[in-house]
């Protein structure tokens, strides 16, 4: 199986389920939320995109230049209940977010599985550092899981803090 052109058509199919999901989300934050995941999806399509023109340079780049980051949603949480912002989550909802992490989680395999079988060293890298990106996906979809089960004490918890601290994991 040829991983890159794989990934690619993964990182497309990931970038239209975030949009898609964004456009039925009720809470303008969460949307926000699934609207930065979808650029990821396409940044990291770009990449692989670059990946499979053998121009490893403007892969690396590609990484490089991230213009949203983890720290533009670190106090999502605190806006959403310091507003009154409506924190009941339905069912469709919820399955949404775990969807998401299902679809984080299987990157980060995939990816990480790569890395391992690749014989060029920057190669490698490149891979476990898309690989990491992927991590940080996964946790902060496991945080908006987390605050959908307990919206109100989200902002006092362990997981509240230890997101704080988790950008450039």
């Amino acid at each position: 199986m040829n991983i890159v052109k794989f990934a690619m058509q993964m990182e497309l199919d990931g970038k239209a389920f975030y949009q898609q999901a964004a456009a039925a989300a009720v809470q303008p934050e969460l949307r926000d939320i699934l609207l930065y995941l979808a650029d990821e999806e396409q940044r990291h399509f770009m990449f692989f995109k670059k990946l499979s023109e053998g121009d490893t340079s403007a892969a690396q780049e590609e990484l490089t230049n991230k213009d949203a980051s983890l720290k533009d949603t670190k106090n999502v949480f605190v806006q959403l209940t310091e507003n009154g912002t409506e924190t009941s989550f339905g069912d469709d909802a919820r399955s949404t977010w775990e969807e998401a992490l299902r679809i984080e989680e299987k990157a980060v395999k995939m990816y990480s599985e790569e890395a391992l079988k690749e014989s060029d060293p920057h190669r490698r890298a490149l891979l476990e550092r898309i690989a990491d990106e992927e991590r940080n996906h996964v946790y902060l979809i496991d945080s908006v899981l987390s605050f959908m089960t307990d919206p109100e004490s989200f902002a006092d918890s362990k997981k509240y803090s230890d997101f704080q601290s988790w950008e450039g994991h």
